[in-house]
């Protein structure tokens, strides 16, 4: 793997990481009128080296969410990652049933742009602006219906993880360019250790992700090797507030570079009376 496939793989990470933790900050009961914000911290290393801070600020009312998340790197390192991310997901919770409504992504690499956004109309999504632009195999309409963005697949799972269901789930997912499941598959609880790299520790449930490319194109790099089909990423799942869905607290995808890490660093929450607030030990 080059040192290109391996920022690719930490932007796969953050991407997955940092819409997990967004999406899985909703109220387990009825949430009140008011809203409340929910900031989250998660420090990226790959093969043990500090890579990048990922920064997520969710606003969560009563029927809707709001996601957004940046990328921040410090010290000599942007100099080697010249590279930044920003991600703005909503969306509606209808009952049982989570609605997105837009999502957009944007990178930036060495001063180049590429964004996608996509809308959701009747269903179904419609890529609304892209760069670059490519050419991609028509998907039948029927395939994307009831099709959702990656925030609101691993809305799903962390929904399903306090459940008897656990977090076994197949969710359908459309990014803009590719029709994929998000396969999940539990793997019951696990204990995180003390450490000076983490702000929990303690209790957690295990998941698996893998990815099954139904339309477009399949490469073994793509998604940081999980749309090969060859490789999983697991997270940790564990409840840091009232009345909040478990939050991912650890995220691992091993690479040819070594492990891309991502630890929980910061969490707190606002617009809920007196809440716990997660830092690094010291």
């Amino acid at each position: 793997m080059t040192i290109g496939n391996a920022i690719r793989v930490a932007l796969v990470f953050l991407i997955l990481s940092g819409t997990a933790a967004a999406s899985a900050a909703v109220e387990e009961r009825r949430p009140s009128p008011a809203s409340r914000g929910v900031d989250l911290v998660y420090a990226v290393y790959i093969g043990g080296i500090h890579t990048v801070d990922l920064n997520i600020r969710l606003t969560l009312g009563a029927d809707r969410y709001k996601v957004e998340l940046s990328s921040r790197i410090d010290g000599l390192v942007r100099y080697l990652l010249p590279w930044s991310l920003r991600v703005r997901s909503k969306g509606r919770v209808a009952g049982e049933r989570l609605v997105p409504e837009s999502v957009h992504t944007e990178s930036s690499w060495r001063g180049k742009r590429r964004w996608r956004t996509l809308e959701y109309k009747d269903g179904r999504p419609v890529v609304v602006s892209v760069e670059p632009k490519r050419k991609t195999p028509p998907i039948p309409a029927e395939h994307l219906l009831g099709s959702v963005d990656l925030a609101t697949a691993i809305l799903t799972v962390a929904r399903a993880v306090p459940s008897e269901r656990s977090c076994s789930l197949r969710v359908p997912v459309f990014d803009g360019r590719r029709r994929f499941d998000a396969v999940i598959e539990a793997h019951g609880e696990d204990e995180l250790p003390r450490s000076s790299r983490s702000a929990y520790s303690g209790k957690a449930d295990v998941c698996d992700l893998a990815i099954e490319i139904l339309h477009g194109r399949r490469k073994k790099t793509d998604y940081g090797g999980l749309a090969g089909g060859e490789k999983t990423m697991t997270f940790w799942f564990a409840r840091l507030f009232d009345g909040v869905y478990p939050l991912p607290v650890r995220v691992q995808l091993d690479t040819d570079l070594g492990a891309v890490i991502g630890h929980l660093t910061s969490a707190r929450m606002e617009g809920a009376g007196q809440s716990r607030v997660y830092t690094l030990p010291r």
